[in-house]
């Protein structure tokens, strides 16, 4: 295996292998990382020449296409293939699993499958066509896994859109594999952010460790295991039922150093009292203008009709029958003072 890494490798095959018995590989990280391709396993896995192999799965999945292609020469294997889970078998990782010709998961793995998932950029041209691309790729794992086991087709592309977390119990009654071992230590720790459709909780339920019944666990082990799970659900509900802090009450203001309170309170008091004595002149004033507007008015008003009266043209008649326009008289050129000066008296 050729690596930019190094000897660092998401799977490993022993070159000697002890006379008489099976090689082991091993995938315990993501499948297709580090620079090391499906080619790679490929090469070594013909390099085996038929031989009985047991694969280890402990991974979260990986790159589809690699894993497909992974799928595909073991399923066309030559020699006797086993598989066993020993830990997380979770996304590509399961469809690698179900090519093996039996499949074995320890009591305390768990076992994982959801919808293919891809990162789009682009128009919507483009992200329709990873839409299809998707569902054509889901299509083909769907069919690995109905091929293994009796459920159909619907019930499982249901399990796969809500992504669908199983425990040993749970996915042996559901044919996803053959055969539950004693546990074992799981020996890799991996980010499961990526799959958010579960807490902690929720696995920690799924793993069920209160009715694990295998002998092959030792006793110390399991009330170790036990002791954990239960401080961790006591520490879960102990969240659940706090109580929400009620917010604190808001100190009364306190009045800054050196201020007399009652000499305030008695300014604020004469200041009161002078705002209602300013209201009500005021008040008083605004009647008195009330009062002038309407003296004013009528005032106006009596200039207005000696106005119209001055203006207007008397008639006269005489002893024919047809009226004859008078002269006008003269207007008194004192008339407007005097007018002005009664108004304002």
């Amino acid at each position: 295996m050729e690596s930019i890494y190094g000897n660092k490798s998401w799977y490993s095959i022993p070159t000697v292998e002890a006379k008489g018995k099976s090689t082991d590989i091993h995938i315990y990280d993501e499948i297709g990382v580090h620079g090391i391709t499906a080619k790679s396993f490929l090469g070594d896995l013909q390099g085996l020449k038929g031989k009985d192999i047991t694969v280890h799965i402990n991974s979260t999945g990986g790159d589809v296409f690699q894993g497909q292609a992974i799928y595909t020469a073991l399923k066309n294997y030559s020699g006797n293939v086993t598989v066993k889970i020993e830990g997380l078998a979770a996304s590509m990782a399961t469809i690698i699993a179900l090519a093996a010709d039996k499949v074995e998961m320890t009591s305390n793995s768990l076992f994982m499958i959801h919808s293919p998932m891809s990162t789009v950029f682009g128009n919507k041209a483009q992200m329709r066509k990873q839409v299809n691309a998707l569902e054509k790729i889901e299509t083909t794992m769907l069919n690995v896994y109905k091929a293994k086991t009796n459920i159909s087709e619907d019930e499982i592309e249901q399990m796969m859109v809500r992504e669908t977390w199983l425990s040993a119990q749970e996915a042996l009654e559901l044919g996803f594999v053959d055969e539950i071992l004693g546990s074992v230590k799981v020996v890799a720790r991996y980010d499961l952010n990526g799959f958010e459709n579960k807490t902690p909780e929720q696995i920690l339920n799924t793993l069920n460790i209160d009715n694990l019944k295998e002998k092959t666990m030792s006793e110390d082990l399991k009330t170790w295991f036990q002791g954990q799970i239960t401080d961790l659900k006591t520490v879960f509900k102990a969240k659940a039922e706090e109580p929400a802090a009620e917010p604190a009450a808001e100190p009364a203001a306190a009045a800054p150093e050196g201020v007399n309170v009652d000499e305030l309170k008695a300014q604020l008091s004469t200041l009161t009292e002078e705002r209602d004595a300013l209201s009500q002149k005021l008040s008083v004033q605004k009647e008195k203008t009330n009062e002038s507007k309407e003296e004013t008015k009528t005032q106006f008003d009596q200039m207005a009709q000696r106005i119209a009266k001055l203006e207007a043209t008397p008639s006269v008649t005489l002893g024919g029958t047809e009226p004859t326009v008078g002269a006008t008289p003269s207007a008194n050129p004192n008339a407007w003072d005097s007018m002005a000066k009664n108004m304002f008296n």
